[in-house]
């Protein structure tokens, strides 16, 4: 078997979604029963390395996965954790000309109100 067999399903599951390796683990688990946790790990670092999955640091304390989207920026509840994707297509950072980004990652953190 292929070691990345499982790209376009860990790609599926992670559609709208913020999980961790485990939470994909569990998920893929029940479409292939025989899965290996090391393989999902490999799996997951081969997608990230490639930009197709986005690996989210620095919430809670552990890693998240999403599929690789539009350009947006994270806001996340401290208290949950839970986080809202924002559309920030409108953001104009004023970076120089010559810059040219790689990677911008904008986490916001903060508390629901009610």
């Amino acid at each position: 078997m292929k070691p990345f067999f499982y790209h376009s399903d860990i790609l599926d599951i992670c559609t709208e979604n913020h999980l961790t390796a485990d939470e994909i683990f569990s998920k893929l688990k029940k479409i292939h029963p025989k899965v290996w946790i090391s393989t999902v790990y490999r799996n997951i670092e081969e997608l990230v390395k490639n930009w197709k999955l986005k690996k989210i640091h620095n919430i809670g304390k552990k890693a998240l996965f999403e599929k690789n989207k539009w350009f947006h920026i994270h806001l996340i509840d401290e208290k949950t954790w839970k986080i809202i994707d924002k559309d920030c297509k409108n953001l104009n950072l004023n970076l120089p000309e010559w810059f040219h980004a790689k990677n911008i990652e904008i986490t916001v953190k903060w508390e629901f109100i009610k």
